[in-house]
């Protein structure tokens, strides 16, 4: 993207602004290359991008608060990344979705501990997850002892 936003063009693609129904929809929004012989490039079809649309070099793959975005999946990458790095005020780190609760906990006292920024680590989340767990782990153990007193009441 220009840093000027207003003068850029928006590049809708083939169907362009055509009809109210594509344009509205999500699916006909986006940009996407005109193939194939059956659609002409019409007036109304807005333009297609050259290069000299793209962005500053210099804030090119950036987050919007002008760190380095750094993409982590598992423990032991962010441990490598935080030993590997000396800067990491300038580093903001996105977890992957799959990553268990465990081991969220885990990264979660390792980020606290090193002050990190972090994306997607929502507390608010898994806050029900932990509870959900807590409440299974409770009824588990009630379980036990409820079989265990019985045991012991046949015993007796």
């Amino acid at each position: 993207m220009s840093n000027n936003i207003k003068n850029m063009p928006v590049f809708r693609g083939r169907f362009g602004t055509r009809s109210k129904r594509k344009k509205t929809n999500p699916k006909w929004d986006k940009w996407r290359y005109p193939r194939g012989i059956d659609i002409s490039w019409r007036r109304g079809d807005n333009q297609m991008p050259k290069a000299g649309f793209g962005g500053d070099k210099k804030t090119k793959n950036l987050h919007p608060t002008k760190r380095t975005e750094v993409y982590i999946n598992n423990f032991s990458q962010l441990e490598k990344y935080v030993k590997e790095h000396k800067d990491l005020n300038k580093v903001i780190f996105r977890f992957a979705a799959n990553i268990g609760l465990k081991k969220i906990l885990i990264i979660k006292e390792f980020v606290e501990k090193h002050k990190l920024k972090v994306i997607n680590l929502n507390e608010k989340k898994l806050v029900p997850k932990i509870k959900n767990e807590k409440i299974e782990q409770n009824s588990s153990l009630k379980k036990e002892q409820k079989t265990e007193q019985k045991k012991d009441e046949v015993k007796k």
